[in-house]
This record gives C-alpha cells, sequence and structure tokens, in this order.
C-alpha cells in the first residue's frame, strides 16, 4: 500500500495577508512625523548640558542646539539626525531668557 505524503498548501491563513480579502477598508494609521536634516521650527530651551549646548524637545525628539541660553525661545534649522537627537543650530532668537544668572 502506497502511502502518501501530507500536501503542503501554498496558502496558509494563518500567515497569509487576511486583511488583502477582508471586505472592510483598510485603517490608515498615521505615521510618526519625523524631523529632517534642513527642517527649520521653533523650540524653548529648557535644560543646558555640561558643554553649554541648549537642549529642548519637539516631536518626542531630543534637539540639542549649540550656543543657546537657558529659557530662551529660539527658530532653529536641523543639522544632523542621529537617532532620537536633533542637532540643530540657531537660526533666529525670538525671546531671551527672563532671568539672570
Amino acid at each position: 500500500m502506497a502511502r502518501h505524503k501530507a500536501r503542503k498548501h501554498k496558502w496558509n491563513p494563518y500567515t497569509s495577508e487576511v486583511q488583502r480579502f477582508s471586505v472592510y477598508p483598510r485603517i490608515q494609521t498615521p505615521k510618526e512625523e519625523s524631523v529632517r536634516v534642513g527642517e527649520t521650527f521653533t523650540v524653548s530651551i529648557n535644560d543646558v548640558d555640561e558643554k553649554g549646548r541648549g537642549i529642548a524637545n519637539y516631536r518626542g525628539k531630543r534637539i540639542i542646539v549649540y550656543n543657546a541660553s537657558l529659557g530662551s525661545r529660539v527658530k532653529v534649522k536641523a543639522i544632523k539626525v542621529v537617532g532620537d537627537t536633533v542637532y540643530a543650530q540657531i537660526v533666529e532668537t525670538l525671546s531671551e531668557a527672563d532671568t539672570e544668572y
């Protein structure tokens, strides 16, 4: 008696893209807007690191601004993006810090 091997199907409902066969439309999830090199944006400097660079947060990224003072509001241009850190330079100073140190 000949024994037949069980045939493997090319299409597996558990590993294939089920959404392709659905009658319901896909829900588009918004992509997180990332910061690109050359982009300009306005940030407030919240902290200063040991090298004297200003640190701000923008769109979930850590912005390091050269020659920025604590508490100032500046318009910056992104120079380099490394992971979650963006290095930027000042384009325009909108307001300086209110307190003197």
